[in-house]
């Protein structure tokens, strides 16, 4: 038999071997259990036949027969007699080969192997989910943790941050403060420094690839687009230069563009004798009318991005019970479990329903409540205190029960319908107002509703009634 040893890491089972006992004058029979052969551990008794076992090696059975009689049987505690000859026992800890030289009474026993020096326990220091699974004598594995283990958090000497010490070693030698040598100049940096040092590090030479003259990095990348040699396009007639002859060859090239001062358009050099100022005035006009042109395309994209914005659903901050909180997009609603009251939580849409916003969706993520509840309300129905069994309450709605609530028809007010709503059903809502019909889908269980509306002069917002803490919901775009 064993019995689990209590502690985080600890990794032993134990029992008390006839061998442990110390005291000369105990019959071993006498405390033996019959099932496992070792010392009682816990031990109890069948009714019916008085003999005594341990309570594990019962449990062990798994049958509520009496493992040695094998009969249905009520176990009780232990004789008294029994109990106090184990009392009297003194017994040698079983981590004695392992150099523990305590002796101690029956019933300290346990205590003691739970704290015993020289009891297992595994390391179990970690780095994310890698575990050190090295053994140790608990007298041992506070000097492992401290200063062996692989897993132990070791301070880098350069950043000051920790690390297991497994990886440490590797840590430090690309550490962005670790200071290493330029290889130019010799000179010690951090290595987060080394790139920008080896730019205007004076014995960091290049040649320049046009003149082949020799410079830093810094001064190189300066020097190479102001070299006299580098080559060079002429924008106007296509033909290649350096740059010092390039200066001069653009002031006197036929085909290099020129700005006209009046209507600042380009012109090349051996045309701009031919451009008039009824050119100019014509080029200003037609500029004009491009510039109008896009102006108006930008606020067209920017009405239409309006738009698209305005018909985005989302919950308000505002219309929405304090016990109610949003995610951030405002696309969900919930009540959190500090709420403790089952009542009425209304959460309604930022903007009232229109032509452009008459159907949306909703996902029932939680549902705990059997008077959950979607559809559509006024908003004055936010510190109502109207009874929803009578009319003009200001809702039409429909529970997760298949409660019908219309604010002006007593034979769909409180009533009940084969309509449900379960956690994670998706609901979609139509509003009709021609037809002045509020149409409610189940798509998830396949299950319609219609309550009948009068939208007449009154300005109503899509909702949810969450009623206790766990509730909540979804608008689907």
């Amino acid at each position: 038999m064993q019995k689990q040893f209590e502690g985080q890491n600890d990794i032993e089972d134990y029992f008390i071997d006839i061998e442990q006992v110390q005291s000369n004058n105990i019959n071993p029979y006498d405390i033996k259990c019959p099932i496992c052969l070792n010392v009682y551990l816990d031990p109890i008794s069948c009714d019916s036949c008085m003999n005594h076992f341990c309570k594990r090696c019962h449990q062990q059975k798994q049958s509520t027969k009496c493992p040695l009689c094998n009969r249905q049987v009520e176990t009780r505690k232990a004789f008294p007699l029994l109990r106090q000859l184990l009392s009297q026992l003194k017994i040698k800890c079983h981590h004695f080969e392992q150099g523990c030289r305590e002796i101690t009474d029956y019933d300290s026993y346990d205590k003691h192997v739970k704290q015993c020096d020289f009891s297992e326990e595994i390391c179990g220091l970690m780095d994310g989910k890698l575990q050190c699974n090295v053994v140790k004598f608990k007298k041992d594995i506070q000097r492992h943790r401290i200063h062996e283990c692989s897993y132990r958090q070791c301070e880098c000497y350069h950043c000051h941050k920790f690390f297991s010490n497994f990886k440490l070693q590797t840590h430090e030698l690309k550490c962005d403060e670790a200071l290493t040598r330029c290889p130019k100049c010799h000179i010690s940096i951090k290595i987060k420094d080394q790139s920008n040092h080896l730019l205007i590090c004076d014995q960091n030479i290049d040649n320049c690839t046009h003149c082949g003259g020799e410079y830093s990095l810094q001064q190189l990348l300066i020097h190479q687009n102001e070299c006299p040699l580098r080559p060079i396009c002429c924008v106007g007639c296509s033909q290649r230069f350096t740059l010092s002859v390039y200066y001069i060859h653009q002031t006197k090239c036929p085909k290099f563009p020129q700005i006209c001062p009046n209507c600042n358009k380009k012109i090349i050099r051996e045309q701009f004798q031919n451009h008039t100022f009824n050119d100019c005035l014509i080029y200003i006009k037609t500029s004009h009318e491009k510039d109008i042109q896009n102006l108006i395309k930008k606020q067209q994209m920017l009405e239409n991005e309006l738009t698209k914005n305005d018909k985005i659903i989302k919950f308000s901050n505002r219309f929405k019970d304090p016990e109610i909180f949003l995610n951030l997009n405002k696309t969900g609603a919930f009540v959190k479990h500090v709420a403790t009251k089952k009542r009425d939580r209304f959460v309604l849409f930022k903007n009232p329903i229109s032509e452009q916003r008459k159907q949306w969706k909703f996902k029932c993520k939680q549902v705990k409540s059997s008077w959950y509840a979607v559809g559509i309300t006024e908003l004055s129905t936010l510190h109502s205190l109207k009874r929803y069994q009578d009319i003009g309450h200001g809702s039409y709605l429909v529970s997760s029960n298949g409660t019908m609530y219309n604010n002006h028809k007593d034979d769909q007010n409180s009533k009940e319908s084969d309509f449900s709503i379960n956690t994670n059903d998706i609901i979609v809502i139509n509003v009709d107002f021609e037809a002045g019909l509020l149409v409610i889908i189940n798509t998830t269980q396949n299950l319609s509703l219609e309550i009948e509306a009068d939208f007449e002069g009154k300005e109503f917002f899509g909702c949810a009634c969450l009623r206790t803490a766990g509730d909540e919901i979804q608008i689907i775009q």
